[in-house]
């Protein structure tokens, strides 16, 4: 079966705005892509070598007392909507929340992103990538314990056309030690994965169209820190697989978050 057409993405976030930009190397153009998108609060597209077109489409917003974007929540001038919420081509994010609200020890503060990676195939394939990502700044603690949610759900036409979640992957960037991040999922197989000291879990397998997360910390104060948590996604698709496989995909993944990393630290 052939992948319905791609619509366009609706009602942009009034701080979202577009960069283009062409470079030689696929991995070095992602991840400067990716880190110009974190510094800048946009979407990136990016053209990698003849005939391969590479996008890196994203929502971000700022929550506790962050002024990167506009604000996740109570924001009186351009307040998010999140039973509306974001849609990024087939997935739509609705109902992200802190759990409780005011943790002990205060709110955290950072910036949340949704983040979509076509990794430079035409259409929706098993390489394209969906990502949430958590940024803390400063980074967590305060407060030593804490959970946020969010539901994610594959939009019609797709969701008829029989496009379904396959995998998730949770990575945490941390320092230190004494941190457990764990996430648990409601549907596609109420997967829990869980990460000590900042491993990477995943990628896991998923499946149906539709499930609600919660990504919660539990961590030492005295001996470590978490400055991001990310949740990554990939997903079915009818007919037959490009030759490049999710775990691939998710390798590459890896490798250019390891790159943002380093460049943030240095």
């Amino acid at each position: 079966m052939a992948p319905p057409d791609l619509p366009s993405v609706p009602n942009f976030h009034p701080s979202f705005t577009m960069l283009k930009a062409t470079h030689k190397r696929r991995a070095t153009s992602l991840s400067k892509a990716l880190l110009t998108a974190g510094l800048l609060g946009a979407a990136a597209l990016s053209t990698l070598g003849a005939g391969s077109a590479q996008a890196v489409v994203r929502f971000d917003c700022s929550f506790g007392a962050s002024t990167a974007h506009t604000k996740c929540f109570n924001d009186p001038i351009n307040p998010i909507d999140w039973t509306t919420g974001w849609t990024l081509v087939d997935k739509k994010l609705t109902n992200f929340g802190f759990d409780p609200i005011i943790p002990a020890g205060g709110p955290p503060s950072g910036d949340f992103s949704f983040i979509y990676d076509d990794f430079g195939a035409p259409g929706l394939s098993v390489e394209d990538m969906w990502t949430t990502l958590a940024t803390f700044n400063p980074s967590l603690p305060p407060p030593s314990t804490g959970s946020y949610s969010y539901d994610l759900a594959i939009i019609e036409p797709y969701k008829s056309a029989g496009w379904m979640f396959k995998d998730v992957e949770l990575d945490v960037d941390h320092a230190g030690s004494g941190q457990e991040v764990t996430k648990t999922i409601i549907g596609g197989g109420n997967p829990v994965l869980v990460s000590m000291d900042g491993d990477p879990v995943g990628p896991v397998p998923l499946s149906g169209t539709s499930i609600s997360v919660t990504d919660s910390w539990d961590l030492d104060p005295a001996t470590g820190t978490i400055m991001s948590i990310s949740n990554t996604y990939t997903q079915t698709v009818p007919g037959p697989l490009p030759l490049l496989g999710a775990g691939a995909a998710f390798g590459f993944s890896r490798r250019i978050r390891n790159r943002i990393k380093g460049a943030r630290l240095a």
